[in-house]
C-alpha cells in the first residue's frame, strides 16, 4: 500500500514520539482524541503519519510510537496547549502515557515523500547524512521549535539498510537513529 507525505513549506513539521501504558490504548485513542480533535482543527495542526517505533538508539527511554504533525506556526501550538479543552483533556493523555516528547519543529520544503506500508524506515537526527543513500526527505531543525534538542541538526528519512542497522548499533549519540514503519491511514 503507497502512502504520500505531503509537506508544505509554510508549515513546520512537528516530530513526536512516546509509549503509551498497556491497557490505556483506549484512554488515549478512544477519550483523549476525540476531545481535542475540534481544537487541533482550529489551530489548522494536521496529523500527517503515525509510525510505529520498531528501534531506536535515542537516549532515555524506548519510545513504541510516534507522529509527524503539520503545524502552521509556534502561536498554533502555543494556542492548542493553552485551550481550556486541552487542558481539561491533557491529564486524560497524561495519565496513560509513560512519556512523550512533542515540540521538535522542523522545517519543511514543499514535497510529497511517497512512502510504503509494511517497509522499515531510519529516521536520522544528525549534521550529515550519516547514510551513503540519498535519504527520501531532508528537513532542518526549526530555529524556534519550542524544543531545542535538535537545534543545528536536520531529519533525514531513508529506507531501512544494512548500513542503518551498523549505525544504530555503533552510534557514540552524535547520530539519532530510529527505526520506524508508517501505519496505512486511519491507524
Amino acid at each position: 500500500m503507497t502512502l504520500e507525505l505531503t509537506l508544505k513549506s509554510d508549515t513546520l513539521l512537528d516530530f513526536a514520539f512516546g509509549k503509551v501504558i498497556k491497557g490505556k490504548e483506549m484512554q488515549v485513542f478512544g477519550e483523549y482524541f476525540p476531545i481535542v480533535a475540534p481544537v487541533l482543527e482550529e489551530c489548522g495542526i494536521q496529523s500527517l503519519r503515525s509510525f510505529a517505533v520498531l528501534a531506536t538508539n535515542n537516549p532515555g527511554m524506548v519510545p513504541e510510537q510516534g507522529a509527524l504533525t503539520q503545524i502552521p506556526n509556534t502561536e498554533s501550538f502555543d494556542k492548542f496547549h493553552h485551550d481550556p479543552r486541552f487542558i481539561e483533556a491533557k491529564p486524560l493523555r497524561d495519565d496513560a502515557m509513560e512519556f512523550l516528547t512533542d515540540g521538535n519543529f522542523f522545517k519543511p520544503s514543499e514535497q510529497v515523500v511517497i512512502l510504503e506500508a509494511q517497509t522499515d524506515y531510519a529516521l536520522t537526527i544528525t549534521e550529515d547524512n550519516p547514510l551513503e543513500t540519498n535519504p527520501l526527505l531532508e528537513i532542518p531543525a526549526a530555529e524556534d521549535s519550542p524544543k531545542q534538542t535538535y537545534c543545528g541538526k536536520m531529519m533525514r528519512l531513508h529506507l531501512w539498510n544494512d548500513e542503518a542497522e551498523k549505525l544504530m548499533s555503533a552510534s557514540s549519540g552524535e547520530v539519532v537513529v530510529f527505526r520506524i514503519r508508517f501505519f496505512p491511514s486511519g491507524d
